[in-house]
């Protein structure tokens, strides 16, 4: 399952551009029907380990592309 969220996550962000990370994690969860932290761990494996995205770190809100 995970590895399904992470994949919709990467080509929707490739399809839609910079997005804000709060909006894709409450998406994300409503969209799978899981818990805002599952897409948000989702989304930091991506960042760290995979490296398939990146994230700017802004105030008040971080982007992702």
């Amino acid at each position: 399952m995970n590895y399904r969220i992470r994949r919709a996550i990467e080509r929707y962000i490739q399809a839609n551009g910079q997005q804000d990370t709060r909006d894709v994690i409450a998406l994300f969860a409503k969209r799978f029907n899981t818990t805002k932290q599952r897409i948000s761990g989702n989304i930091s494996c991506m960042k760290c380990h995979e490296q398939s995205i990146n994230i700017i770190p802004n105030k008040p809100h971080s982007i992702m592309y």
